[in-house]
């Protein structure tokens, strides 16, 4: 799933942390876990990257988790 745009990225993150698996932004050449805070400030910088984020992806590890974040995707 992609990120919407506009997000509050610091909410995104926030929600990422009430997920009971892992969070990974996934592009063909990474994926990046987003629970960890060091993956979490390249995540960032990631996203001043058009062609990276339209590249990538969210993926959660749990299904249920999906429903944690879907205000955040698209």
């Amino acid at each position: 799933m992609k990120l919407k745009k506009g997000v509050d990225i610091m909410e995104f993150i926030k929600g990422i942390k009430t997920c009971k698996g892992d969070v990974f932004f996934e592009s063909p050449e990474d994926k990046i876990d987003l629970k960890s805070a060091l993956s979490q400030y390249v995540f960032i910088s990631i996203l001043s990257n058009k062609k990276l984020m339209e590249s990538g992806g969210i993926h959660c590890e749990n299904p249920e988790d999906f429903r944690n974040l879907e205000a955040y995707l698209e």
